[in-house]
């Protein structure tokens, strides 16, 4: 398996998820609710723990239309590591099977860490309680693989810009 390198670089910007406005920023609420509508979410930023380049490279283009930033981390020790060292990252999407630290092991950490941060974690496995496993890890939903891409972003948008 090949090693990858990963950079984490981050800016200091006003969020819109969770339906939060700064009071500088012009944008409208009707505004707001357009653009989460149109999956316009450019401000946020992902982190995805996938330790299979393909399926990062799935999801990776499943949400390219939303022009959100996505860091990536090819286990679940990174995935921990990178969420610690970043304090702006607005979801985390992960892989359930991975190396050194499986999904629902990072699950548990990261929502120990930021509990406000919705997680949604995914597997090819969809044996008898997996999704209950990944909830009860911290995890607001588990997709089953394949999903379609609109089926994930109908979920992102459920879990960020919930009343």
């Amino acid at each position: 398996m090949p090693k990858f390198e990963f950079s984490c670089f981050y800016t200091s910007f006003k969020s819109l998820a969770r339906k939060t406005i700064a009071m500088d920023n012009p944008i409208s609420q009707q505004e707001h609710n357009q653009a989460v509508l149109r999956y316009q979410w450019g401000h946020l930023v992902f982190l995805v723990a996938e330790d299979i380049e393909m399926n990062y490279l799935f999801l990776s283009e499943a949400l390219k239309k939303t022009g959100v930033h996505l860091l990536w981390a090819v286990n679940g020790q990174q995935a921990v590591e990178i969420f610690s060292s970043t304090p702006k990252i607005d979801m985390v999407i992960s892989d359930i099977q991975m190396p050194e630290k499986d999904g629902f092991a990072a699950t548990r950490e990261i929502t120990a860490l930021r509990p406000e941060v919705p997680i949604i974690g995914y597997t090819a496995y969809s044996y008898d309680g997996v999704r209950e496993k990944m909830i009860l890890a911290g995890a607001k939903e588990c997709l089953i693989k394949p999903f379609e891409p609109k089926k994930l972003l109908l979920v992102i948008r459920k879990y960020l810009f919930q009343s």
